[in-house]
């Protein structure tokens, strides 16, 4: 009976830590990123990244919309991954930010969104 408690209580405590390592994700955006850190403005989706790696996502088009909020998993090459437990959304991004006409740009699944502010505690 004991050890069926034992192996209960190990059981109970890897369920924990695989719960603890998937709600992970990047603590800050890398240096090199830094970059991609600001609130971004495109004809259908607003995107802000802020230092500490966390997103908010709004995508509206002909009726069809679509919210993501959560910590940037990591960086695939430009791309990034954002999501918890396994639930995750890739945004492809075609083109890093770019400095172009006096304004911040980056293409975003194949959409071009403009900076549209800088956060203060940068």
């Amino acid at each position: 009976m004991k050890l069926l408690k034992k192996i209960k209580h190990v059981y109970l405590f890897l369920i924990l830590v695989i719960f603890i390592t998937a709600c992970g994700g990047l603590d800050a955006i890398p240096s090199e990123k830094s970059n991609y850190i600001g609130k971004w403005q495109g004809e259908y989706m607003m995107i802000t990244i802020t230092k500490d790696a966390k997103v908010i996502y709004n995508y509206k088009k002909d009726g069809v919309t679509k919210s993501v909020e959560g910590p940037i998993q990591e960086f695939i090459g430009d791309d990034f991954k954002v999501g918890v437990l396994g639930l995750n959304s890739l945004f492809k991004v075609s083109k890093p930010p770019y400095f172009e006409d006096d304004q911040w740009k980056m293409v975003i699944d194949d959409q071009l969104v403009i900076k549209t502010s800088f956060f203060k505690s940068l």
